[in-house]
Formats: structure tokens, sequence, C-alpha cells
């Protein structure tokens, strides 16, 4: 079973990824301030990580 950080750190992942990072737009969604999302992913280890096109 999932713990409730595990969760909540899959759904921010979600969001950023829908949003394509951009953090206003994700901090907007999730009903947070940009400064806790900041905080949230800092302590989650949250990391942007780019995949290359497939040709």
């Amino acid at each position: 079973m999932k713990t409730l950080q595990e969760i909540r750190k899959e759904h921010i992942c979600k969001v950023l990824e829908k949003t394509h990072w951009n953090l206003k737009k994700a901090s907007a969604i999730l009903e947070i301030p940009e400064d806790v999302l900041v905080k949230e992913i800092n302590s989650t280890g949250i990391v942007k990580v780019k995949i290359p096109h497939q040709k």
C-alpha cells in the first residue's frame, strides 16, 4: 500500500508533466502557492527528466 506521501508525490509529478513544468500553472491546478510547490518538489526529490525524442 502506498503512503500518503507517495501518492502526493505521484500527483504532483503528473501535474508537472501535464503543465510541462510550468510552476505557475501547476500550483494553480494543485491549488497551492507556488513557493509551497517548490518546497514539495525539493523535499520529495522530484527531478525533471528530459526524454530525447524518438525517431
